[in-house]
This record gives C-alpha cells, structure tokens and sequence, in this order.
C-alpha cells in the first residue's frame, strides 16, 4: 500500500533523526562491526590455519567461500522471518548463532570440518546486513535514509582495520593454555556477537510504533515519511514472483555481483598479498592489512558527503569503480610491493565509496510489499561472488604461484561493474526522481506493492 507523504517539517525530522541515531543506529552499526570480524577473520590467520589444516590457496578460498552457502540458502527466508517476528527477537537471535559458531570453529581439525563450520556460520549469520537496511528503513525519513545507510556501512572497513590488529594480536597467545593462535581468535572473537544480542533483544523496539521514546506526533510523521512500511511483510512470500520478474531487480543484483566480487577476493586474501610482497609473518601482515582499511573509511566519509552535498550518484558510483579497476591493475603491472599495497588501497575504497549509496538506491526504487524480499534478492546474488571470487583468487595462486593473476581478473569484474553502474544509476535517477528529490525534496515516486512493470 502506498502512502501520501507529509509535509517536511525540519524540526520534527531533525529531532526524529537525532533519536534514531542515538537510539537505534549504534546497535545495527555494532552488529555489523562484529559480524565482518567474524566472518573476515579467516583472511588473517590464513597461514597458521592453512599450516595445521593443510590447505592450498585453492581450498582455503573455497572454505572462505563456503560461508556464502549457507548464507544465501537462508537469507530471504532470514528477511522473512524478521519481518514476521520483529528486529528484536530476529537480529538478537542470528547474533547468538552467528556466536556460538564461530566459537565452535576453534575445534575444527581438518579442512571437511572447516567447510561445515563456515557453512554453517553463514547459515547463522544470514540475514543480518539485509535485515538491518531493511529496519533502518522503517525509521529514516526517506531523504535521510542514504546517510543512515552510509553509517551503518562505515562500520564494515573500521571493522576490518580494527579486525584485522586485534587478530594478529590474538594469535600472539599462540602457545597459552597449549592452545594454537589462531583457535584463541575463535575463542575470543564469538563472545561479542553473543553479549551484544542480549543488548539487543531488551533494548532495540520492533518498530517505531512500539519505541517509548518517541512521542506521538514523531511516531505519525515517520508512519508518513519512511521508505518502508512495518506492515510491508505481510505478503512478502506472495510478492516473491512478481519480484523475480522484474529485469531491473536483476540488473542491480548483476551489478552487486561485480562490486562485490573483488571486495571479498581482496578481503580473504589481503594478508597474504601483504606476506607475498613484503615478506612478513601472519601477525606483521595482520597488521600492514589494516592500512588499506583506514584508508577506505576515509575515503568512504569524503565521498557520501560529496553526494550529500551535491545530490549527484551517478558519478559518484561509476568513478570508484574505475579507479578500483585501475588500482589493482597498477598495482600488480608495477612489480613495486608499496604501489601494490596502495594499489589495493585504492580498489577497497573504491568499493566502500559505493556501497551505501547503492545499497540506498535498492531500497528507494524498489517500496512496500516488494521490500524486504527485493533487498534481500539483490544481497542474495551479490553475495554469490563471496563464493566464487575468493576460489578463483586462491586457484590462480596455486597455478601461477602468485596472486597478480587473481588480482587482474578482479580488475575486470570492477570495470565491469563501473559500466554498469553507468546505465543503472542512470535509469534509477529517471524513475525515482533521482537522489537530489530524495535528499532535498518529497519522497520521490518509487516502485511499491502496486507497480509490477517496469518503468
């Protein structure tokens, strides 16, 4: 069902925002710090791990990638649900989950048992990225909803910075207890998500209907204002065709595809560039490989307020990209360790410039009953890449003996990706008004439960 928006008052928004960031935004952006430690956390003890497991370059890409198993069989189910049961009892309950199987991970033994066990933290895991844009939507006005978006994302590359030290720090205590390193990171690193989703589950309300601190005339205007409706899952399972049908939806979920592909390869991969080129232990490239990280938030800062400012994506999200392409491909062609390490630099930040303001575009095309399920298809096949990209990146290592030839091919998937994004934003500016009428004026017209055609 689609709603008439309100007339903007910018006092009642300002402060309904002020609240929601205070009030909401933390614990998503918290949960999304801890879940990329948990799941990235295998690129930093890849060499010890891959010494006691005995696993190639091959097998260990193929373990990162089988989270992505598990992740894309439950994650529209996952989104479902979540919207059947409610954030607070959904989100804490993937986030005990996602816990107890990363610490279970400290008993694995061999390389079958690491399969099963990234598996399965995919499986617990599914949901949660998709689940939390989904309810930053029920609370964001929906010109707000792109810088809501885009703090929430910044918790991913502090995550991996921050990630990436206090694991190489972890696999110091290699030894204590007469337990090896790289268990102690799975030991340690799964207790948050757990403590994190009590917080949760007694804090974080449903809806904004149910939050206490906010008064009735907020709760009426976000009732009037957000991208999304609270309601807007009751019919998610019969919207699932009509979602299916529309080539736009798979255009954005090809074009993630692309964006992520070579995010996930370097993410897995980036200690071991890292060891490869400057001849380091696992603890001195766990290290080195926050450096990148730093400089992706920052660039990830500099370019959504670029497009706060100036209302423009297109650009905005097809520039990024080529120069990610064009990193990576300096990187590996100069033969230099530092060009390469900036290289990389520059291929992260590519992806983190894009990411909430593509992320904002799915969730402001596509509205009402088609929401949850859309938004989920798109992280569905976009996560595909989780799978692929990192196999690929490990096989070509083991065939080549070094990862230059992985790193060109993700070369190309970012080109591939900055011409897509060319056309896409494109067509989504044409149909929803584009980003300036989202940011500076009235919700712009968007596809709800009652438009199945394209436009």
């Amino acid at each position: 069902m689609t709603t008439t928006p309100v007339a903007v008052d910018p006092g009642i928004e300002a402060r309904v925002f002020r609240k929601v960031t205070v009030k909401v935004l933390p614990l998503l952006m918290l949960g999304m710090f801890i879940s990329y430690i948990d799941r990235a956390n295998l690129g930093v003890i890849a060499g010890p791990l891959s010494k006691d497991l005995g696993l190639t370059a091959a097998t260990f890409g193929l373990a990162a990638g089988f989270f992505y198993i598990g992740y894309l069989l439950f994650e529209i189910p996952s989104n479902m649900f979540l919207a059947k049961v409610g954030a607070r009892i959904w989100l804490a309950r993937i986030m005990v989950t996602w816990g107890i199987v990363t610490i279970a991970m400290a008993w694995m033994q061999n390389d079958v048992t690491l399969y099963i066990m990234r598996f399965l933290l995919g499986l617990a895991e599914a949901g949660y990225s998709p689940g939390a844009m989904l309810f930053l939507a029920l609370w964001c006005p929906a010109r707000l909803l792109p810088k809501a978006m885009s703090w929430l994302n910044l918790a991913v590359p502090v995550a991996l910075a921050v990630g990436s030290v206090v694991t190489s720090s972890i696999l110091l205590m290699n030894g204590v207890a007469g337990i090896a390193g790289w268990r102690w990171v799975f030991l340690l690193e799964g207790l948050p998500a757990i403590l994190l989703a009590v917080v949760i589950f007694f804090v974080l309300p449903s809806s904004p209907a149910k939050a206490p601190w906010l008064d009735e005339k907020e709760k009426a205007y976000l009732a009037q204002n957000v991208t999304q409706r609270g309601d807007s899952g009751a019919h998610e399972l019969k919207q699932l065709p009509a979602a299916l049908r529309r080539p736009s939806l798979w255009a954005f979920a090809v074009t993630y595809f692309f964006i992520l592909i070579g995010f996930w390869s370097i993410t897995y991969f980036l200690p071991t560039i890292v060891k490869e080129q400057f001849h380091l232990d696992a603890v001195g490239s766990g290290y080195v490989s926050a450096l990148p990280w730093i400089f992706s938030a920052i660039v990830m800062f500099v370019i959504l307020r670029s497009i706060s400012r100036t209302g423009e994506r297109r650009w905005h999200l097809t520039i990024p990209m080529v120069a990610a392409a064009l990193g990576l491909l300096i990187g590996v062609l100069s033969g230099n360790p530092f060009l390469s390490l900036i290289g990389v630099s520059v291929a992260a930040a590519g992806f983190f410039a894009v990411l909430s303001t593509f992320q904002a575009t799915v969730a402001q095309v596509y509205a009402g009953a088609l929401a949850a399920v859309s938004i989920a298809l798109v992280n569905c096949v976009g996560n595909v890449s989780g799978l692929v990209g990192p196999y690929i990146l490990g096989w070509l290592t083991d065939l080549t003996g070094t990862t230059s030839a992985g790193l060109l091919v993700m070369s190309g998937f970012f080109a591939l990706a900055a011409v897509f994004n060319y056309f896409l934003i494109g067509w989504a500016d044409r149909h929803t008004g584009g980003l300036r009428g989202t940011l500076n004026t009235e919700p712009a017209a968007r596809t709800t439960d009652n438009q199945y055609t394209e436009g």
